[in-house]
């Protein structure tokens, strides 16, 4: 019986623990909660493709054009702000 029990909960731990990150979902990249500081490698307040890139590994061109919202090539404060709020991630100072 206490075998049952304990083969339970470690099955329950790992469901609720360890499942979620080893989702499709996460692997394909689907967390874009960074802080656009972290992002913005050269400081000139532009996010580029690249720079977006190197933060977010995972990341696809149709992701980064979806938030490049004026289409100019780059990401700034209030498109990458706007996008986070849509996608229902908090601001992060």
């Amino acid at each position: 019986m206490k075998k049952t029990i304990f083969l339970i909960s470690l099955f329950f731990l790992f469901a609720v623990f360890v499942g979620p990150a080893l989702s499709s979902d996460h692997k394909k990249g689907q967390d874009y909660g960074g802080h656009f500081g972290d992002m913005d490698l050269d400081g000139n307040d532009q996010v580029s493709w690249e720079e977006f890139k190197k933060h977010f590994e995972h990341a696809e061109k149709d992701v980064f054009n979806k938030v490049d919202k004026d289409g100019n090539g780059s990401i700034d404060h209030d498109e990458w702000h706007e996008f986070k709020e849509q996608q229902g991630y908090g601001h992060k100072e």
